[in-house]
């Protein structure tokens, strides 16, 4: 593998670039650790914001990675510069669209520059984003470049065991079930509560349990998508929300308020059966989040994959003990810092095929999470 040290830009000086709360979960921050690179500009419109992102890391120990790093405007002024590659952490509405000032991920592609992008990869529906995706896809293959999609679950050490312990014991999947549970009273990114924004709780946060679903079992028949959701006005008042914080709803008509509950399930392509619960009433800000995926005389639990802690319990037919759980702790497992190695090991070396989440993959779990939500918003209308 060649040591080149990279040129490499920021799309974006928010959080999910350079973090927020005084936590270093962000994407600078884990290059950071791993090194071999040089930031040569940070994009963002928000001149003043981001020549103070700037300041602050020139300042830190990690100073010496954005020494000679400008702040910009416009991506076409980075694109210019010919980076190696670009991290383009904008809000989706910002991107993923051919309107003009939208189609970032385009731009680069087409400037033959490697691109990691975050999820998820707009907020239009899928008539409107598919023409798009076709030109990304295109543009790919045409200038042979690395796009790497965040799905970052797929790295996850835990998740690879389970596809491990899958393969081990053969036969079909019977049952995927997802609960992702979102703790909201104290989050503080307003664009998750209008779905014109964000694209919905399905589209913009449960995407990575629906990409889990498919990297786990398989792809999904889309026809057989059902959802209901329990919206904010529902006539029960059971959708009431007493603690959004920071006036985060304030003027967004009911129609774009987030679904305070959905409830989706369907059926696998090879004939097993998925279900995924979403839910925004937890207090604080740590959510809650688990997997279960069972075979004939198997059961996989992935408990917890966003915590530190995170447990894979399996309870199987081995030896005899069928009554027994066995766990298999992941404790520091960090899948983002996994996830950014393989792609600067990818531009390195030009290899696509390492990334576990490509782009035409990626499009797949949007199309999954846009027939979660239409599906939802078309019972909703019945």
């Amino acid at each position: 593998m060649s040591n080149k040290t990279l040129r490499i830009g920021f799309v974006g000086a928010g959080c999910v670039n350079f973090g927020r709360w005084n936590v270093s979960w962000d994407h600078a921050s884990r290059l950071e650790r791993l090194g071999g690179f040089q930031v040569i500009a940070i994009v963002d419109p928000d001149t003043d914001k981001a020549e103070q992102v700037l300041k602050t890391r020139q300042t830190s120990q990690h100073g010496g990675f954005y020494k000679d790093c400008v702040v910009l405007a416009d991506i076409a002024d980075l694109i210019r510069m010919h980076p190696d590659a670009v991290f383009i952490g904008v809000p989706p509405v910002a991107r993923g669209s051919l309107q003009q000032n939208k189609d970032l991920e385009l731009q680069c592609v087409k400037a033959g520059i490697h691109v990691f992008m975050e999820k998820p990869m707009s907020v239009l529906p899928l008539v409107k984003f598919q023409p798009y995706a076709a030109a990304i896809q295109k543009a790919i293959e045409e200038a042979k470049v690395v796009l790497s999609v965040g799905y970052m679950f797929r790295y996850h050490a835990a998740v690879m065991k389970m596809k491990e312990l899958m393969k081990q014991h053969g036969g079909k999947v019977m049952s995927f079930n997802a609960r992702y549970y979102y703790a909201y009273t104290e989050m503080t990114n307003i664009y998750w509560y209008n779905a014109e924004l964000s694209g919905g709780p399905i589209v913009e946060q449960a995407t990575h349990f629906c990409d889990l679903a498919r990297y786990i079992v398989g792809d999904v028949d889309l026809a057989t998508v059902h959802t209901l959701m329990l919206d904010s006005d529902d006539r029960s008042g059971a959708g009431h929300i007493a603690h959004v914080p920071l006036g985060a709803e304030d003027g967004i008509p009911p129609r774009k308020k987030i679904p305070r509950v959905t409830v989706s399930h369907w059926r696998f392509a090879d004939g097993g059966l998925g279900c995924l619960t979403h839910s925004i009433a937890l207090p604080g800000v740590r959510y809650e989040a688990n997997i279960d995926v069972q075979l004939d005389g198997l059961k996989l639990s992935l408990i917890e994959p966003y915590q530190d802690s995170c447990i894979l319990r399996v309870r199987n037919m081995e030896k005899g003990r069928r009554d027994e759980d066995r766990d298999f702790t992941f404790e520091g497992s960090d899948s983002y810092s996994t996830e950014l190695k393989t792609f600067m090991e990818a531009v390195r070396t030009n290899d696509q095929s390492v990334i576990k989440s490509s782009y035409a993959d990626a499009v797949k779990t949007y199309e999954l999470t846009w027939a979660i939500r239409l599906s939802g918003e078309q019972n909703f209308r019945a």
